[in-house]
């Protein structure tokens, strides 16, 4: 997952800010990590994804249906 970044200045950054590190596992693919519901709920509406990744999420967060 971390092809453009050193993995453990990956990790330094995925510690440091949680938003960026969940726009990184949806855009880019979670491989074997799991997204923490609790963190994307906080943050999913500030996030830099495409629309329909976050129509998707908020169906299964909150089954909000557009």
């Amino acid at each position: 997952m971390t092809w453009d970044y050193d993995t453990s200045e990956y990790q330094k950054q995925a510690k440091a800010d949680p938003k960026w590190h969940l726009e990184r596992l949806i855009n880019y693919g979670l491989g074997e990590e799991k997204i923490n519901k609790e963190i994307l709920e906080k943050y999913l509406n500030g996030l830099n994804i495409p629309d329909e990744k976050r129509a998707f999420l908020e169906l299964l967060l909150w089954n909000k249906k557009f």
